[in-house]
């Protein structure tokens, strides 16, 4: 039986990952949740528990074999309320959870970063969009160090623009569809941006296969998650009219571009990622789904 702990599973991945898992017959799984009462409301398959998120001696008398650390705080924003909860979320915790698990010597680590991490593109290294993927590339050298004093294996899940599902706050595909409705133009910028748009549930099945694949998958390697195929953020405004047959009620440059707003972000063709994992979904299928739902 193969032991997985898994942070931020009531998140909008986390909880898909859990579901996932859930259907695993060699997997158990336990999970950290503030809120543990939520968690079973949400996820309840007989191989999970949930325990609080801060249970840092179950975490040691657990030993997990793979441990999902999902749980993260997003934001483009960084005004002076937020940096507190952005350095507790993404540094500390994380920081906590591994020295935590410093006995766990043969485990295997799948942290979750972000593309804007690449703002200048993956070849230029880490030029950070947002403080927020600041404090995620800051707790990678975390990482290096627990993984080094300890000797664990681990590696980073870099999603790319994920979208889809109807159980979560807005998106970008969101506020596109929801002015076909709207009596006021809803504002956006110039859309110039490319992006590489990947659909929750083909991420969520990426970390299944960390699980299902742990003992062999190697070691401090970076996974970037994505169709690899970009779309241009007003062609994809064009694919929401097409297949609605009606124009969207966007106000096209109404918004400017954050300071640092990343242009371009495709995932690059990973050939060992795809040994285990590739998206299956693609924009227009993500579309139909979003459209049929609405």
């Amino acid at each position: 039986m193969k032991k997985v702990l898994v942070t931020g599973a009531t998140g909008y991945i986390g909880r898909r990952v859990v579901a996932l898992l859930g259907r695993m017959d060699d997997v158990k799984v336990l999970t950290l949740s503030r809120n543990t009462e939520k968690a079973y409301e949400l996820m309840t398959y007989g191989n999970v528990e949930h325990i609080g998120a801060e249970e840092w001696g179950r975490v040691k008398e657990y030993k997990p074999d793979v441990v999902l650390h999902l749980a993260t705080y997003s934001t483009s924003g960084d005004n002076e309320e937020i940096i507190e909860k952005l350095i507790i979320s993404n540094i500390m915790y994380g920081t906590r959870l591994l020295n935590a698990l410093q006995e766990c010597r043969n485990m295997l680590f799948v942290n979750i970063g972000s593309f804007a991490e690449y703002r200048l593109g993956q070849e230029n290294g880490f030029r950070d969009a947002y403080l927020y993927t600041a404090t995620k590339s800051a707790f990678r050298h975390i990482v290096d160090y627990y993984a080094d004093k300890c000797g664990f294996r681990y590696v980073t899940a870099v999603p790319y623009t994920v979208y889809g599902g109807v159980d979560t706050g807005k998106k970008l595909i969101d506020y596109m569809v929801d002015s076909i409705d709207s009596e006021e133009p809803v504002k956006m910028t110039k859309g110039e941006q490319v992006l590489d748009f990947v659909h929750v549930e083909d991420v969520a099945r990426f970390f299944a296969a960390m699980v299902e694949h742990s003992e062999v998958i190697e070691n401090r390697h970076e996974f970037h998650l994505g169709t690899c195929v970009g779309t241009r953020v007003r062609d994809l405004a064009e694919i929401i009219s097409r297949e609605i047959g009606q124009k969207l009620n966007i106000e096209w440059g109404g918004r400017e571009y954050r300071p640092l707003d990343v242009m371009y972000a495709v995932a690059p063709r990973d050939e060992y990622l795809n040994r285990y994992w590739k998206a299956e979904i693609s924009i227009e299928e993500g579309v139909n789904e979003k459209l049929t739902c609405r």
